[in-house]
């Protein structure tokens, strides 16, 4: 008899809950297992949560200080956990969705959904096992803490410690690392693992609301000798910021939309310049790619930037003078720099965390 397929409920606010539903779930299918990701709040209310979706957007791109507030303050009163009421369309989609496919596993990379579920009836509840996963590396917000689950999963030791701060027992915490793309763990050498010499590849990503992005990129292009790759997403107009920026040096840069190839294309550079993003840093790492950041969003993505910081390869580098020079300096003395940023990458990086969590997954039954 086939096994039931373990459900995950991810939500796309934010890069880092996506990309965990989607490793996991590859990882869940590498495993020999079936996995369905589903997003509730964009199924059920597909224009408000559009709205929702872009308002973030534009308050963590325009308005940071504003988000942080708004962050903070969730963090220290129960606002999210006093209205889940107001979210009733997305949980009878999780109703709907645990009736159609009778999960005996619930993974969550969004935590309202945790919040969500327990609110189900209890004969519903019982009949899988919850697992919350982390996507916020060392500053853990409470949401993550405030509904029960079966277990929870971090990307590392000190988000662990900060989650057991928050009153989850410490035998519920696995420290299983960040579920990224299980290609990431292939066994193919990285041409990025190669010192670059003075030639180095580089792979800067922007988003619409990078300010400075496109001059950012025309600083790099201007190096005669780097080679160069810039990924500007689905933003159209970014594309176009950018090729204005480039100017005559445009024919000489890969211009790169979005992309579903991250892990071949961290594989081949030698360094990423752009935002602290959870789910880039978490790749960065598992990659063993050097990543200097442009921009960190206060509140969700400090703890990333900490991440990096704990690890000896935080940089933080928000125009094209700074990213040059901290590339160059890199670069100094055979590369010396370089080669000790990719060491304390390599000591920390778990590019097989979704194979794990998968057979965590897979080896549940309900209580």
């Amino acid at each position: 008899m086939n096994r039931p397929p373990v459900l995950i409920l991810t939500a796309a606010f934010g890069d880092g809950h996506n990309a965990a539903a989607r490793g996991l779930a590859a990882g869940i299918q590498l495993q020999g297992g079936q996995a369905v990701v589903a997003d509730p709040f964009a199924e059920s209310q597909p224009a408000p949560n559009d709205f929702a979706r872009r308002l973030y957007l534009t308050l963590i791109n325009r308005a940071p200080h504003a988000w942080n507030l708004f962050y903070q303050t969730c963090h220290h009163l129960p606002l999210i956990e006093k209205t889940v009421l107001i979210h009733s369309a997305a949980q009878t989609r999780v109703e709907e969705l645990l009736r159609l496919h009778q999960p005996k596993v619930v993974v969550v990379t969004f935590p309202v959904y945790a919040h969500l579920i327990a609110r189900l009836p209890r004969e519903m509840r019982e009949t899988f096992q919850l697992i919350t996963v982390v996507t916020d590396s060392i500053t853990v917000h409470r949401l993550w803490s405030t509904a029960a689950a079966r277990l929870w999963i971090v990307p590392n030791e000190p988000t662990a410690e900060s989650l057991a701060a928050l009153g989850i027992p410490r035998e519920k915490i696995r420290a299983v690392g960040f579920p990224v793309d299980p290609r990431f763990a292939a066994p193919e050498p990285h041409p990025g693992d190669e010192p670059p010499g003075e030639r180095p590849r580089i792979l800067h990503l922007l988003n619409s609301g990078l300010r400075g992005g496109a001059e950012l990129a025309a600083s790099l292009a201007a190096q005669p000798a780097w080679e160069l790759t810039v990924g500007t997403g689905r933003d159209s107009k970014v594309m176009e910021k950018v090729k204005e920026a480039l100017g005559s040096n445009v024919s000489k840069v890969q211009l790169l939309g979005w992309s579903s190839e991250m892990p071949s294309l961290l594989a081949r550079n030698h360094f990423v310049v752009s935002k602290a993003g959870g789910a880039l840093t978490q790749e960065t790492i598992a990659s063993r790619t050097p990543l200097l950041v442009t921009q960190v969003v206060p509140g969700q993505e400090e703890g990333n930037f900490s991440l990096l910081r704990k690890i000896g390869v935080a940089r933080l580098t928000p125009d094209g003078p700074s990213a040059v020079q901290a590339i160059r300096e890199a670069l100094a003395d055979h590369g010396k720099g370089w080669k000790e940023w990719k060491a304390r990458l390599a000591a920390v990086s778990r590019p097989d965390a979704s194979r794990r969590l998968a057979e965590i997954c897979l080896g549940l039954t309900p209580s």
